[in-house]
């Protein structure tokens, strides 16, 4: 596919060298090219590749594992409309909305995509003609997101790591984010969203009565593999569950030069139990229980933490 987005050009920043340049990407050939240091990524069905390394070298989440990746199955199947609406992407374009966050026009950045089954609420429920970028670690999802949704100058999708985000500063109205509670080096995440956004970040995240630090061991539940358990236990299958107290969020984001303006409970959900699919066989699930969102036996208390940008 030789179509590249040009609003797309505009938005990107190399991740090797990082040059603040106004130079635009040269696409040619299946590849982009950095202005100023010739670097190229990959364009696969219209989806850059920019990533500096990716989830094989970091030990704490498990984004590359086949298991995971089956996940992907029931994102793709939301995002088409065969499984029903997933209730946090519909919860996130109705609180947009209702706190008047997003305007007509607005650039919005999706982090932690997966195929897009946030852009499928957004057209829904708050604009079918929003100007979208979904960014996830993982390749396959991005590309079952472009077979539903096409490429086009207010669809885009890009292979990139949070961590180090290939967007110029502000590129972004709003950024939106459901995935930093997986994150256990928060505030370099949160600094790269921040910079890339110009007006809110939109966050997210269970909510702890104090500071809770899980680590979750996948699939292999053997202790003759596994031997004695401990938070510094090191296998491949485990990620980390952050949930983090109120207080801790407000001065994380004062330190990095933001300002939270809201902490809000999501009760926008209805009961729904994701333990029942195939796609989640092997792995913990979120599912609802007299109200109470559980993934395996972990309370979630998702609450939305409204960043707004300073001037």
């Amino acid at each position: 596919m030789s179509y590249f987005p040009e609003s797309l050009l505009s938005c990107l920043r190399c991740v090797k060298c990082r040059q603040p340049t106004k130079l635009l990407f040269i696409f040619d050939s299946g590849h982009l090219k950095c202005p100023s240091c010739d670097t190229a990524y990959s364009v696969h069905e219209s989806i850059p590749s920019m990533t500096n390394s990716g989830p094989q070298n970091q030990d704490w989440n498990p984004w590359d594992l086949d298991s995971t990746k089956m996940m992907g199955d029931s994102y793709y199947k939301r995002a088409k409309g065969e499984l029903p609406e997933k209730d946090a992407s519909k919860s996130y374009a109705n609180l947009l909305k209702n706190k008047r966050l997003y305007s007509q026009n607005d650039k919005i950045l999706d982090l932690g995509c997966a195929t897009g089954h946030f852009l499928f609420s957004f057209k829904k429920h708050l604009d079918q003609n929003v100007d979208y970028t979904g960014v996830d670690i993982t390749e396959e999802y991005l590309i079952w997101g472009q077979e539903i949704f096409g490429i086009n100058e207010k669809t885009k999708f890009v292979h990139a790591d949070v961590l180090d985000l290939p967007f110029r500063n502000n590129a972004f109205d709003i950024a939106i984010v459901n995935l930093f509670h997986f994150f256990p080096d928060l505030r370099k995440a949160l600094s790269e969203v921040i910079r890339v956004s110009k007006k809110w970040v939109v966050w997210r995240t269970p909510i702890g009565q104090v500071n809770y630090a899980v680590k979750i061991f996948l699939n292999n539940q053997s202790y003759s593999d596994l031997g004695p358990l401990s938070l510094s236990s090191d296998t491949e299958d485990h990620c980390i569950y952050m949930l983090y107290h109120p207080t801790y969020i407000t001065e994380l984001v004062e330190s990095v030069g933001a300002k939270v303006e809201f902490i809000s409970r999501d009760n926008d959900f209805g009961s729904f139990d994701n333990s029942i699919l195939d796609e989640f066989s092997g792995v913990p699930s979120t599912k609802t229980f007299h109200g109470i969102q559980l993934n395996g036996n972990l309370h979630l208390d998702w609450h939305y933490v409204g960043i707004r940008i300073n001037d």
